[in-house]
């Protein structure tokens, strides 16, 4: 995987999801693969969903993040794990996040709008960000710079 990740295109930024539970409970895999995605200017996707703790590992390899949230159809706890979110984006883009990138999605993606308009109001409110809602019908991506 290592020399994949290496033989990728230095113009380009990219990011690994990582999903094997060895990757985040053997602390010898753990730092080889943090170290080396630091040393190939690779992000490391961080996965919040319901279950799999494990993969919100907060490891931040270079000055950028991106964030793959799985939300629970409006379950009360996906407000309060993007509250939570948006405390921990704000830290990081006071202290000098570059990127942010913050991915949406359900099982039944009809409720990913509604929830990406509550993060977007948040957002804008916590770090005087003017994050545009129109286009958020056609897309559940979110992008802050």
């Amino acid at each position: 995987m290592f020399d994949y990740l290496g033989s990728l295109p230095k113009d380009m930024q990219f990011f690994l999801e990582v999903c094997h539970p060895e990757s985040f409970s053997n602390e010898t895999i753990s730092k080889k693969l943090f170290q080396t995605l630091t040393s190939l200017n690779t992000g490391a996707v961080i996965t919040d969903t319901a279950g799999r703790r494990d993969c919100a590992h907060m490891h931040l390899t270079i000055p950028k993040a991106f964030i793959r949230y799985v939300g629970n159809s409006l379950h009360p706890t996906d407000f309060t794990r993007i509250d939570a979110w948006i405390e921990r984006m704000k830290f990081w883009l006071d202290n000098g996040m570059e990127e942010l990138y913050f991915f949406m999605h359900m099982h039944d993606e009809a409720y990913s709008p509604e929830l990406t308009v509550y993060l977007v109001d948040k957002m804008n409110a916590a770090c005087g960000l003017n994050l545009k809602k129109q286009s958020l019908l056609n897309s559940n991506n979110l992008y802050a710079n």
